[in-house]
């Protein structure tokens, strides 16, 4: 600011994925301003990442990066446009190689700042029309058509999935991911990080991605959100009425987000507010496969089950009966 004054300023911005490493490299005498992070948990293996970098290439010539974006700052639109357009063709990450299956966003917070990582699912995990039934039962398939339809037609909305672990939940998420890859942008929160819904800097978050991936509808999955549902309390009210502002009203109409949570607690033990009509898209009980059901399924994976009342999901591909594997556990093996 102090270069420009109250003269003349232009910015350029592109967005994408960035080498700083050969940035810094290539331009170290221009380096004008910088931020580096350490990062270790072994004092012995201490690693360093850049982070902010800014370079000086005349009086009124700068260029920001970090990893996500480049920004030129230039007395001229011109040439503000010519830097970026020069570093970005030069020092762009690779893309990587395109997954066949799904791909969905890890949200992470660093500091101040909320981003992004992307996470590739491999082909194997959608499924054709015919293993949806053998998983999920004889009306998975016509349930899973019809969640889609509305995935696709609402803007907005909240999902509830319900089931003890092991019953396919995330299976059936991974799926899905792929399934509408083209058409869906999907991120995913992580539950130690639920925290971040009633930030507000996640507002801008939202705007921003939205003005990025504009042609995209965005979805959002919270796992093993029971606490983030319950009925409000001194622990959780926060993050409620975070979900509900972002599902329904004025908020979820302005971000336009499908909000997809997976619960292992009964759906009577979610706060009333959120089951409303209107905001509430869709409840799904993933319950556990009667024998019949995964004896098909053990089937067609070339296995064959012991005698059992019924299966979840994790047990028919375990490939053990219920005695030996009915313990507490988390996820489920796919």
């Amino acid at each position: 600011m102090s270069a420009f004054g109250a003269g003349r300023l232009h910015v350029c911005r592109f967005y994408g994925s960035w080498d700083l490493n050969q940035m810094i490299s290539e331009n170290a005498a221009t380096l004008f301003r910088s931020i580096r992070k350490l990062s270790s948990k072994d004092a012995k293996n201490t690693t360093k990442e850049w982070d902010d970098l800014t370079f000086q290439f005349g009086p009124r010539a700068f260029l920001y990066a970090d990893k996500d974006r480049i920004i030129g700052f230039a007395a001229t639109p011109i040439e503000a446009e010519r830097l970026v357009t020069q570093f970005g063709k030069k020092y762009r990450m690779p893309i990587p190689p395109a997954s066949d299956g799904g791909v969905f966003y890890l949200i992470q917070q660093e500091g101040d700042n909320i981003k992004t990582k992307e996470v590739s699912l491999s082909s194997d995990t959608v499924l054709k029309p015919e293993a949806l039934a053998l998983h999920y039962g004889s009306g998975g398939g016509e349930w899973h058509r019809s969640f889609v339809e509305k995935l696709c037609r609402r803007p907005n909305g909240l999902s509830i999935f319900e089931g003890k672990p092991g019953t396919g939940k995330t299976f059936y998420l991974r799926h899905l991911m792929g399934e509408l890859k083209e058409s869906h942008r999907f991120y995913f929160i992580p539950t130690a990080a639920m925290g971040i819904l009633s930030k507000p800097d996640f507002i801008g978050f939202w705007t921003d991605q939205r003005w990025h991936h504009s042609n995209k509808k965005f979805v959002v999955i919270l796992e093993d959100s029971d606490a983030a549902l319950m009925t409000r309390g001194s622990d959780n009210r926060e993050q409620v009425s975070a979900l509900l502002n972002l599902s329904d009203g004025m908020l979820a109409d302005f971000l336009r987000l499908q909000i997809i949570c997976t619960i292992n607690c009964s759906a009577a033990d979610i706060d009333p507010a959120l089951l409303r009509p209107g905001r509430l898209l869709c409840h799904r009980v993933f319950g556990r496969l009667d024998y019949a059901q995964a004896a098909r399924l053990a089937g067609s994976l070339g296995r064959k089950l012991p005698q059992a009342h019924d299966y979840s999901l994790a047990e028919v591909f375990a490939g053990q009966d219920t005695d030996e594997i009915n313990r507490p556990r988390i996820g489920f093996a796919a």
